[in-house]
């Protein structure tokens, strides 16, 4: 086996976690993205790296439909490609369900809080403080993913 060969079968779900989040950030971005632009907000992507809009509560909306969209896709996607679980019943089911939002709602909250603060409150510019925030969403849903949520069964 070749050292590249390696690496990856020993870090796959890793590289399919990142993969995945990958995707689900787009989801994000594409939602969030359409909405300012659906909410009126001009598209300058240099003035959105650093300056804040005029209109916060834009900013926010968009943020919190993206969020929760990139979520849902977030747990599909996971399940299936990612940690490709089985479920035995229904109910290893809907606890696996279960985990998954509220970890995810836990980060959700976070990644809001932390995007309103920053922009409403503090005024950073707020296309940069979404990809510092995201950094930071993501490290948190893959470790809470891998020990709560999509943890293997002990045998």
């Amino acid at each position: 086996m070749t050292r590249l060969h390696i690496i990856i079968s020993k870090h796959k779900t890793l590289l399919l976690y990142l993969i995945a989040g990958g995707l689900t950030t787009l989801v994000n971005y594409v939602i969030f993205f359409a909405l300012m632009l659906a909410l009126g907000e001009e598209f300058n992507f240099m003035a959105m790296l650093s300056e804040e809009s005029g209109n916060p509560a834009v900013f926010n909306i968009a943020n919190t439909v993206a969020v929760v969209g990139a979520v849902i896709f977030a747990y599909f996607i996971n399940k299936l490609m990612v940690f490709q679980t089985k479920c035995e019943n229904f109910r290893d089911l809907i606890r696996e369900i279960t985990a998954f939002f509220t970890s995810r709602v836990v980060t959700m909250l976070f990644e809001i809080g932390a995007c309103a603060f920053l922009v409403t409150l503090l005024g950073f510019p707020e296309f940069s403080t979404k990809l510092g925030v995201t950094v930071v969403v993501i490290l948190l849903n893959y470790l809470l993913s891998v020990t709560i949520v999509f943890r293997k069964k002990e045998k």
